[in-house]
């Protein structure tokens, strides 16, 4: 399963942070068109960020 990391002091957007993670496991061969990500509530208990950002 996808595990996502939040780095709070990079200055970068959390979404942009969940963006990017997503595709880097898309180029990396982690994630494959058709698997199914994480579910919300899933990332949001995982990192503590809002849900309406996930």
């Amino acid at each position: 399963m996808l595990e996502y990391r939040i780095d709070r002091r990079s200055g970068i957007a959390t979404y942009l942070q969940i963006v990017q993670q997503t595709k880097q496991a898309l180029r990396l061969g982690l994630l494959v068109p058709g698997d199914k990500l994480p579910a919300a509530r899933e990332v949001v208990e995982a990192t503590a960020i809002n849900p309406n950002t996930v």
